[in-house]
């Protein structure tokens, strides 16, 4: 039988070729809304472009989600077939990836028990955005080497997503404010004061705001000490950046004096993590099994 990984594109791999034989890899892209233009956020857009579109665009911006159309044609191209979404809570895209589930289900028959033969399908909250969907979507890719059941596949990719965090460091924070997903006084004392606000992402996959830090070192320093508290001890670790390698290549090498053993990841954040984390942005995502 054959098997689909599909995640939004708040997950920021491009171009991923999965490791497992018979696995495809399948992106439904957000979208950024900047004026008149709607930017597609799949692996031909133009990020910088977008950047400084947002960058001079008077008028407000914003984000959409997948359609459920898109998510139906991913659904369709493989038996089984495990999505892995950015937070219900920040985003459609769940609830449009579920609407897709039941209309593709639909065209299947059922046995008198209501079991289809023949097609699966599971929905994933990661209730995060960025570095979580990454490593959740690597590592369920090295788990399907070893011939999983669907249902023992599924298990594992919810293991994953209890047992694995993002933080976020950033220096601007207007989009996030503007689209809710940030106290605004939090956003303008930060601005005002010039300094890097860490986050992380709460039960219900939402913003908590962890504190600030002024300096590049203290902000690196902040990030070990929550992964520290959430009970990280080496592993798998996907740093995302926007436009920042100096500060992503300077948390890895902090990263490996304290874990030698980590495997760490660095990426080019994609369109919709690049408008949220905005200029220097830094996303970091993490497990602890």
């Amino acid at each position: 039988m054959s098997w689909c990984i599909a995640a939004d594109s708040s997950c920021n791999l491009r171009g991923y070729t999965p490791e497992t034989p018979h696995l495809s890899f399948r992106l439904a892209p957000l979208k950024v809304n900047v004026g008149s233009i709607e930017y597609v956020d799949d692996e031909h857009l133009d990020v910088d472009a977008l950047n400084q579109a947002v960058a001079i665009e008077a008028s407000a911006s914003s984000s959409s989600c997948p359609s459920v159309g898109e998510w139906t044609e991913i659904f369709k191209s493989a038996d089984n077939v495990i999505a892995v979404t950015i937070s219900s809570n920040l985003s459609g895209s769940y609830d449009a990836a579920m609407m897709a589930r039941n209309i593709v289900l639909d065209e299947y028959a059922r046995d008198r028990n209501g079991v289809i033969a023949g097609k699966n399908i599971y929905v994933l909250n990661s209730r995060a955005a960025g570095g979580k969907l990454e490593l959740i979507v690597t590592l369920l890719d090295r788990y399907l080497s070893n011939n999983p059941t669907f249902d023992e596949a599924v298990e594992y990719a919810k293991k994953l997503e209890a047992t694995s965090q993002v933080l976020f460091s950033l220096s601007s924070y207007e989009n996030l404010v503007k689209a809710g997903r940030m106290p605004r006084v939090a956003g303008a004392i930060a601005s005002r004061l010039n300094i890097r606000i860490l986050g992380t992402a709460n039960s219900e996959g939402t913003i908590k705001l962890v504190g600030p830090s002024r300096g590049e070192k203290k902000a690196i320093r902040g990030i070990i000490d929550a992964m520290v508290s959430d009970g990280y001890h080496g592993g798998f670790i996907a740093i995302d950046h926007v436009n920042n390698e100096h500060t992503a290549e300077l948390l890895k090498s902090t990263l490996l004096e304290q874990w030698p053993n980590a495997e760490i990841k660095i990426l080019p954040c994609g369109g919709l993590c690049s408008y949220y984390a905005e200029a220097s942005g830094i996303i970091v995502g993490y497990g602890w099994v």
